[in-house]
């Protein structure tokens, strides 16, 4: 390297130290980034069909750089400090936003979702940017005038398009039989809470489903059988590990780890330093 030079040896070793001291600490801040990557925004459904309504949990999670750039639509007053009612106020607009880009319809026909609650979470991410989830639940009450000996639900997300991310669907049961689904019943991210480390474990990119039931239960309360599922254990894939996210307070992030490290380095820097230029001049 060109800066080292022509310079002393503890001048070199103080340079290389100081290199290698923040390559480590990029990489600590790496490892709390979101998984799916910094520019990631991450779906999930899950469908429960019922003999007199069908209930959807629906999450997106955004990583780093989209929850960064929502934070004015948060922060209204500009001071930096996210208060209760400017999530509050947020969360109902996005919300609102959010539901009108679900699109469920059951034999042919729209029906209207009614949210039931609601839930802004802000977590520690990489490079000391929080990541933001939204946890929304619905229900769709079903008119038993309407409903057919074979019904057919049709789901469709069309929030955010052109986003890379992790997209999951899952489909249960209680009280129906499931003829057919295009959507499993396995929740491969644990509601986007834990996501696969392997790499070569394609993201999932499902935001769309098409399901057949019928009104009178052949089996009560179980949930879709996926191929894998009705093969046995021996036909499933082997599961990898997967990267957790757990919720901490936003302020605990890993600045905390970087400051550490930092001090540390030019600690030692000014030692060196000063070792080299303390010397007399014949010694």
């Amino acid at each position: 390297m060109p800066i080292l030079l022509g310079q002393p040896e503890p001048i070199r070793l103080l340079w290389k130290r100081t290199l290698l001291a923040l390559c480590v600490c990029l990489s600590a801040m790496a490892a709390f980034s979101h998984p799916m990557g910094n520019f990631s925004i991450s779906h999930y459904a899950r469908l429960t069909l019922g003999p007199q309504a069908i209930d959807l949990l629906y999450i997106i999670d955004m990583a780093e750089i989209p929850a960064f750039q929502e934070k004015p639509s948060v922060d209204l007053n500009g001071n930096g400090s996210i208060e209760t009612s400017e999530q509050d106020a947020y969360l109902s607009r996005k919300a609102g936003k959010l539901t009108e880009g679900l699109v469920i319809r059951l034999n042919g026909r729209r029906c209207p979702a009614a949210r039931v609650s609601q839930q802004l979470e802000l977590l520690p991410g990489g490079l000391n940017l929080p990541t933001l989830k939204i946890t929304l639940n619905y229900r769709i009450t079903l008119d038993a005038a309407e409903l057919k000996d074979l019904n057919v639900l049709e789901y469709q997300d069309t929030n955010f398009p052109g986003r890379v991310g992790w997209k999951e669907i899952v489909v249960h049961s209680q009280g129906v039989d499931l003829l057919e689904s295009s959507a499993g019943a396995a929740d491969q991210s644990q509601q986007l809470t834990s996501y696969p480390e392997d790499p070569a474990i394609r993201p999932p990119e499902d935001l769309a489903a098409s399901i057949k039931f019928k009104r009178a239960a052949l089996i009560s309360g179980s949930p879709l059988k996926t191929p894998t599922e009705v093969a046995g254990p021996s036909a499933s894939p082997q599961q990898a590990p997967a990267t957790a996210r757990t919720k901490q307070p936003l302020g605990q992030s890993n600045s905390s780890i970087l400051l550490l490290a930092l001090l540390a380095v030019f600690g030692c820097a000014g030692f060196l330093v000063w070792r080299r230029f303390s010397r007399r001049p014949g010694a």
